[in-house]
């Protein structure tokens, strides 16, 4: 007599074929027969028990008839189609199959599909809040379905449960004859879970967080007390409604130093619900999308996911799209003050999808100053520390390209010589994440390797370079040297800089003669400040 767990697992793989079926069917894939060859190979193997054998030269002999003596190195026909399917599933999801109520995944560098049950043609995880219903205009706030609504969003995930119900009745007819005391047995542990899991009359307060600490989640990730090189403590996804977590291959993520940050993320359909004491805060999201590479094709991920970010029922984030944003398998870091809890002590904060899963890393919240985004202060060093005057430098983050390297030479002046001790140099960018507003931007300079007794000799145009913000130049044929003698600082700034459409200072050292270099950078909210002309001047 066949067990429920076999008989279940029977009816999964049943409805799994379905699945299958229901994109070879389709539209998207009528015209896309070897895409279709693919899916299909893919999936019977796992059907077959041979997941293990999902090999890139196993498909490319197997699917493509490629010879014996194939080269994966030279030949990249399985990763250029398996992209190509990704792409394909994501379109059939997204439009036909958007009430399928079970996804076919494949992640990126895997080549092994996985079935997602779907709840309103997502794949979700159950949650005891309902899903956010759809973005409206920006001023409206969230407003409850209507009870029919919801249940003909709910239709095809239950429609799954009845079939595979079905399923497991018709192939287990050998229950019949299952005792009647095993049945009471049943039906007691049932009786027994559900005096459990019932909820209570009474709802218990929100355990509100600390001002002082702030939040940190690892979205995703059950890794608790993770510290990034700033110092801060990192804690496990919490406080979450719905979606899926997932641990992300470890790969090169751009613009940051704390990979970690982007080994895990929530997708689907999802919100957080964080509790907070009442204040005022500033709020840091963390994306990096790490699913569509240009790769062999050259093509992207532009407008295969694109979401919107709705706190407390204002959207912060409209049609947002991470690719397009930043770039694939970037960091891109979105910043937000002035953030309140609401009356009920928490901070809703909600993904609402336009299309594709959205999708979120890591979430930070931290004491804010009014109508001012915190100071941000950068030295090109691994880790951070505080200077004479008791400020705190962050460690070397946002960049990309560019050596960083440790100067034995200090420089000269009246700031602390320590933020001198390394530099960047090369030809290089920084993506500062600013929140909406003006502000005041200091670059600290020192000459500690052309001119005078310095390793490099020589003297004034030995070393020349441009400095832009946002594609605008703040300095042209720069020269350290002519500013000012060796190993002396030199700092410039700059007022009334604006965040481009990114939300970022996108900062570019870009070189003339020899390498452009920076040893600090300093950007402060001028929101107190009043309007100011854009200018740059020695301290």
């Amino acid at each position: 007599m066949a067990s429920l767990n076999e008989l279940s697992m029977v009816a999964g793989v049943q409805l799994q074929r379905a699945a299958v079926q229901s994109v070879l069917r389709s539209r998207t894939f009528g015209k896309n027969p070897r895409l279709s060859a693919l899916l299909e190979y893919l999936c019977e193997r796992c059907f077959d028990g041979q997941a293990a054998c999902i090999k890139e030269f196993n498909i490319a002999t197997d699917v493509f008839g490629r010879p014996a003596e194939f080269d994966q190195s030279q030949d990249a026909i399985v990763r250029v189609e398996m992209h190509r399917l990704r792409k394909k599933l994501a379109e059939f999801y997204a439009t036909e199959g958007q009430q399928e109520a079970i996804e076919i995944v494949i992640q990126s560098g895997h080549y092994v599909p996985q079935f997602v049950f779907r709840d309103n043609g997502v794949a979700s995880a159950n949650s005891e809040q309902p899903h956010a219903p759809p973005l409206r205009g920006d001023a409206e706030k969230w407003a409850e379905e209507p009870r029919s609504a919801q249940h003909q969003r709910r239709r095809p995930f239950w429609l799954m449960l009845v079939l595979l119900a079905v399923i497991a009745l018709g192939s287990g007819a050998a229950f019949i004859f299952v005792s009647a005391n095993r049945r009471n047995d049943v039906q007691r542990a049932d009786v027994g879970r559900a005096h459990t899991s019932a909820p209570t009359a009474a709802v218990a307060p929100p355990v509100a967080v600390p001002a002082s600490n702030g939040v940190r989640l690892l979205c995703g990730s059950s890794k608790s007390g993770w510290r990034d090189r700033q110092g801060n403590v990192w804690g496990a996804d919490n406080f979450f409604s719905g979606g899926l977590a997932v641990e992300v291959p470890e790969q090169p993520i751009y613009r940051t130093r704390d990979n970690s940050l982007f080994h895990a993320m929530r997708t689907g359909d999802f919100s957080y619900k964080i509790p907070l004491k009442p204040g005022l805060y500033e709020m840091h999201l963390y994306f990096a999308d790490q699913s569509y590479s240009p790769g062999v094709t050259l093509d992207g991920g532009e407008s295969m996911r694109v979401f919107s970010v709705v706190v407390n029922g204002n959207v912060l984030l409209r049609d947002f799209d991470i690719i397009a944003d930043a770039g694939a398998n970037t960091a891109d870091v979105r910043v937000f003050k002035d953030i309140r809890p609401e009356s009920d002590g928490y901070l809703h904060l909600n993904f609402v999808r336009s299309q594709g899963a959205p999708l979120i890393n890591a979430i930070e919240i931290v004491p804010g100053i009014p109508g001012c985004m915190r100071p941000v202060r950068i030295v090109t060093q691994d880790e951070a520390f505080t200077d004479r005057a008791g400020v705190t430098w962050s460690a070397d983050n946002y960049f990309l390209n560019g050596r960083a390297i440790v100067r034995s030479n200090p420089a000269n002046g009246p700031e602390d010589p320590r933020i001198y001790d390394h530099e960047r140099y090369g030809n290089f960018s920084y993506a500062i994440p600013v929140a909406d507003g003006r502000y005041r931007l200091t670059l600290h300079f020192a000459e500690t390797f052309w001119g005078g007794s310095n390793p490099g000799g020589g003297g004034v145009g030995s070393r020349v370079f441009n400095v832009y913000c946002n594609h605008v130049a703040l300095l042209r044929n720069f020269d350290m040297l002519k500013e000012n003698s060796p190993r002396t600082e030199i700092v410039k700034m700059f007022h009334n800089l604006r965040p481009n459409e990114e939300g970022k200072l996108l900062l570019s050292f870009v070189r003339l003669t020899n390498y452009a270099s920076i040893s600090a950078i300093e950007v402060a909210d001028e929101a107190d400040k009043g309007e100011s002309d854009t200018s740059d001047s020695d301290k």
